[in-house]
């Protein structure tokens, strides 16, 4: 009963493919591996049933929560006091007090740990001051990318003292790397795959700007659209900066966060960006993992130098229901990682700038050249290959593409 009402305290219509299957097998002896789309309730999937299990009357850790970034940090506990007011809970990364951490640890221990792995791993292994054998969950949360950032070392070092916790681990997709960590902790796990049953209501649409200045397309762009909130995904820190100043020159209400600014600072313009005191964000890859807003458009100004983080930026709008536009610009240097993307499954869109606003483009097709092909295919393969079988074949080739092209001179005649 404790996860039902706490659904309709948070409002939640209908769960998501990934709650309903933490819900169903969290009380299971195998460890558990979740695959799911970013923006799926994949948090709430794990608080929920860790919440439920929970003996509030106890004053010990039972249960460790970790996550790759600060702000996630501050996320996972925000969302986790708007579930349950009454948890002892305690937020550890970088930035916080740790001379003040130390001395309350001394005396007293959290219900529930949520931290970064570096943090966690400087109060269990270096000051051994976090008490985390009675745990009884330990959460992965966004784990590919914390061995993207090579953090396995760290909570290599931390699990040996999770005698009798649960281990789960929550990702969008499983990497080469994370095989021999699975294998060596998760064991027989269980296996929860919602990738296919999550279709986010995505339209992607790409404009080739050819030659074009980004920034110059960004200007037009914005004259065509009319966002509830939208981030613009910059690689480069230094174009960050000119596209913000471009973007305040056009008097639109801009924040711009990258990683220079402090923790504190950060959390403030989350929760400005909550409250919707902004209307366009730019940002580095930073904001693409994680990070949950209402987003209504996604702008790769640039593609990311590494192209998974494609799907994650682009899967900060869409989330839970709602629907999103994701906007690429492509310059004539982009077209192979867009060819890669387009392998990947990305449904593009051709879209065009006009003086009528953003548009889709027509495609053109080359009726002659599929012509050549149907022709090319009607050729039959002898049964039994025969001496100069190949030069045979490329004659009668050559002979159907002739044809096919008098064909064609006739039409434009």
């Amino acid at each position: 009963m404790y996860i039902e009402d706490k659904l309709k305290q948070l409002g939640f219509e209908k769960t998501t493919p990934i709650q309903d299957g933490v819900f169903k097998l969290i009380n299971n002896k195998k460890h558990l591996v979740g695959l799911a789309p970013t923006g799926t309730g994949k948090t709430h999937a794990y608080l929920l049933p860790i919440l439920a299990n929970m003996d509030f009357e106890k004053q010990e850790i039972q249960a460790l929560i970790c996550v790759p970034t600060n702000e996630l940090v501050l996320q996972v506990e925000r969302m986790l006091k708007e579930v349950e007011d009454k948890v002892r809970v305690k937020a550890y990364y970088g930035g916080s007090n740790k001379q003040r951490e130390q001395e309350w640890l001394e005396k007293h221990q959290p219900q529930i740990v949520i931290a970064t792995p570096q943090r966690l791993y400087e109060y269990v292994v270096e000051l051994n001051i976090l008490k985390i054998q009675t745990a009884k969950y330990f959460v992965l949360d966004e784990a590919d990318m914390m061995f993207d950032f090579d953090f396995l070392s760290l909570i290599d070092a931390i699990l040996p003292s999770l005698y009798h916790a649960k281990y789960m681990m929550f990702t969008a997709t499983i990497m080469i790397d994370m095989l021999p960590f699975m294998k060596k902790y998760f064991g027989d796990y269980d296996l929860i795959d919602t990738n296919k049953k999550h279709q986010l209501k995505i339209e992607y649409q790409l404009i080739n700007i050819k030659y074009q200045d980004r920034l110059e397309a960004l200007n037009t762009l914005i004259n065509y659209i009319n966002p509830y909130l939208c981030f613009i995904f910059v690689s480069k820190k230094e174009n960050q900066e000119i596209v913000y100043q471009s973007l305040v020159d056009h008097k639109l209400s801009v924040i711009n966060i990258n990683s220079t600014l402090g923790v504190k600072r950060r959390s403030k313009i989350i929760d400005d960006i909550n409250q919707l005191k902004y209307q366009y964000v730019v940002t580095s890859d930073l904001a693409a993992r994680g990070l949950d807003f209402k987003i209504s458009h996604v702008v790769h100004y640039d593609l990311p130098h590494h192209l998974e983080f494609f799907m994650h930026r682009s899967g900060r709008t869409a989330r839970m229901y709602d629907s999103g536009q994701v906007i690429t610009f492509m310059t004539v240097n982009d077209h192979r990682k867009i060819e890669k993307l387009k392998q990947q499954g990305i449904p593009f869109k051709n879209y065009m700038m006009t003086s009528d606003g953003l548009v889709k483009a027509k495609v053109k097709t080359n009726k002659f050249a599929e012509a050549e092909k149907q022709a090319i295919s009607k050729i039959k393969k002898p049964k039994k290959v025969e001496p100069n079988y190949k030069k045979k074949n490329k004659a009668l080739i050559k002979k159907a593409k002739q044809l096919i092209r008098r064909e064609e001179n006739d039409h434009r005649r």
